[in-house]
């Protein structure tokens, strides 16, 4: 899948990046779910020297022998020690659903760790501390419950959808992730950010409707951005391709630098 560096898995990589792409998966999500986004990366990005990198939270995938991080804090601390230890290279941030909070808590930290934040992506998420989202707690749903609306959502594979064996595994994981998230985004006093942020939401969403991607404004001193997309919630693996081509439109020119990329 590409090289093991803790949390943080390089997808592709090139000699000396301008530019970092790190994913970062939802609620049970793997970073596996972003390698379809390596063959769609040098066509958005031509002649450029992009590293396409993707978040493995404790606890899934692979390291599903670990514990998962009961805070949104506690998961970015540890993407950030471990982005220090690549080579230096401009960060863009791409979080979809709980991984968009965890963006935002990586993004925090980046100055402090001497990482140039040029772009968060909140994809398909609420903004924390957002007055008009209304309360949940998914996380104390019965197994039956959650597991169905998840399979409904489309956050499991299929194949694996009538597995109990996989859906108890796999659902302790995936619990602890939506309650780590439900506590962030209750946060009566949200994050403060400085770094540009970009905002996806998609008409067939049902848990973000399209009007909440305006609040992300509220949180960054730096300029926002909304693009309505089409699908529903995970809308963002439709089509890579033209969700990449927009990303690469909205990065400065002089952060891509130049280079060769491999896997």
């Amino acid at each position: 899948m590409g090289v093991h560096r803790g949390s943080v898995r390089t997808m592709s990589s090139t000699e000396r990046p301008g530019l970092r792409l790190l994913a970062l998966p939802h609620s049970g999500g793997r970073a596996e779910s972003f390698t379809g986004w390596r063959d769609a990366l040098p066509g958005a990005f031509p002649g450029a020297a992009v590293e396409l990198c993707a978040a493995q939270y404790p606890g899934h995938g692979d390291r599903l022998a670990e514990s998962p991080k009961e805070e949104v804090g506690a998961i970015a601390e540890e993407i950030v020690a471990d982005l220090t230890r690549l080579p230096p290279a401009d960060l863009l941030l791409f979080g979809h659903s709980f991984g968009s909070a965890v963006a935002c808590e990586v993004a925090r930290r980046c100055p402090g760790a001497g990482i140039d934040v040029v772009l968060l992506v909140a994809s398909s998420a609420w903004a924390p501390g957002d007055p008009a989202r209304p309360p949940r707690d998914e996380h104390l749903l019965p197994d039956d419950e959650l597991w169905g609306r998840l399979v409904a959502l489309g956050g499991i594979d299929p194949a694996i959808a009538s597995q109990t064996e996989l859906r108890d595994l796999l659902l302790p994981v995936i619990r602890a992730d939506i309650a780590a998230h439900e506590r962030y985004l209750g946060c009566p006093d949200p994050v403060s950010l400085h770094c540009d942020v970009h905002v996806c939401v998609a008409r067939g969403d049902p848990l973000v409707p399209v009007p909440a991607g305006r609040s992300w404004g509220r949180l960054t001193t730096g300029n926002t951005s909304i693009d309505i997309r089409r699908g529903a919630h995970f809308h963002v693996f439709d089509a890579p391709a033209l969700l990449l081509e927009d990303l690469a439109r909205r990065v400065p020119t002089h952060t891509k630098g130049g280079g060769s990329a491999h896997e």
